[in-house]
């Protein structure tokens, strides 16, 4: 079916750039290209990416109106208990939270593409599409950045990502490089049980972790390395049948963090921290520039906000 769809803001810069390229468009054909140029768009948008596991690991969040410059949020740590009281009693202990303010700026990312007049020319004389490839690239290259972002901030601009960010702690005490020949399935077990407990001490068993993100190398090391007497199953079955609700994910990005492998464990859930996805990738109008058609594309990201620290951990070396 042809679409019939266009965005009138595409028509005059259709016939601008046709004027600027020295090439006659009547007004039907510069309707055409504004009809392609908007299928073209829409596809961008509907397209299926490989998947980018950061954004996949971390929440996101899209509270933040696209406009703001900043956002500031808060991180808490759970204090106070309760006490067994007697009937009209008038101390009651406060259960309460204490915690400080973030500030974080919002970051714009962008990067275009763009059809030349012969690409136009085709179009139009042929009834064609316009190809699509440039577009779904300039949507994956944002989303590539928002991944990386998500993994490890961008300190130069003041963003955090969920292994960099100040307010997780490290876990020490770790055998680490699973991978080594010379590390036991046994220790890989021994490994995940001090993690895991790490998350539930520090916050008193308020956060149960759900996801252990480590490097892909780490993982292929769980499953090929053999706990003893326990008829052959490998240290990955072992760690999934203590913690049934452990996610387990292998990630590339964890390869390397900083000069180092890194793995983090915790509760992930948009409470405790999530990436601020303060405007997902957004295409606008297109611009007659010299010789080319050109399609601005943006997004606006805060990196990643820990608002309960205590719900995560992280380990260096795995």
């Amino acid at each position: 079916m042809e679409h019939m769809h266009y965005d009138a803001a595409d028509v005059p810069a259709i016939m601008q750039f046709a004027v600027q390229s020295q090439v006659t468009l009547r007004e039907d054909e510069g309707i055409f290209a504004a009809r392609q140029l908007d299928y073209v768009k829409a596809r961008t948008y509907d397209r299926k990416l490989p998947v980018m596991r950061a954004l996949e690991l971390v929440p996101t969040s899209s509270d933040t109106p696209e406009w703001a410059e900043t956002i500031t949020y808060r991180s808490f740590d759970m204090v106070g208990m309760a006490k067994i009281i007697a009937n009209y009693a008038d101390d009651l202990p406060r259960a309460d939270v204490s915690g400080k303010e973030t500030t974080v700026p919002v970051r714009t990312l962008g990067d275009s593409y763009g059809y030349n007049i012969n690409e136009l020319r085709a179009s139009t004389a042929l009834g064609a599409r316009l190809p699509e490839r440039k577009a779904t690239a300039a949507r994956r290259a944002i989303e590539v950045k928002q991944n990386q972002i998500a993994m490890v901030g961008d300190t130069q601009y003041g963003l955090y990502g969920i292994t960099n960010h100040p307010n997780i702690g490290t876990t020490a005490g770790l055998t680490g490089n699973w991978a080594n020949a010379g590390t036991t399935a046994a220790q890989i077990v021994a490994d995940v049980d001090i993690l895991y407990a790490a998350v539930t001490t520090q916050s008193k068993d308020v956060h149960t972790p759900n996801r252990l993100a480590i490097p892909s190398t780490a993982l292929a090391a769980m499953k090929r390395k053999y706990v003893a007497d326990t008829g052959g199953k490998s240290a990955y079955t072992v760690v999934r049948e203590n913690y049934p609700d452990l996610q387990i994910i292998g990630m590339s990005e964890l390869q390397d963090v900083n000069g180092s492998s890194l793995s983090i464990i915790g509760e992930f859930s948009e409470e405790n921290a999530s990436l601020e996805l303060v405007m997902p990738f957004n295409q606008l109008p297109a611009q007659a520039r010299n010789l080319e058609l050109v399609v601005p594309c943006l997004a606006r990201t805060g990196g990643v906000s820990v608002h309960y620290p205590l719900a995560f951990t992280k380990a260096v070396g795995i």
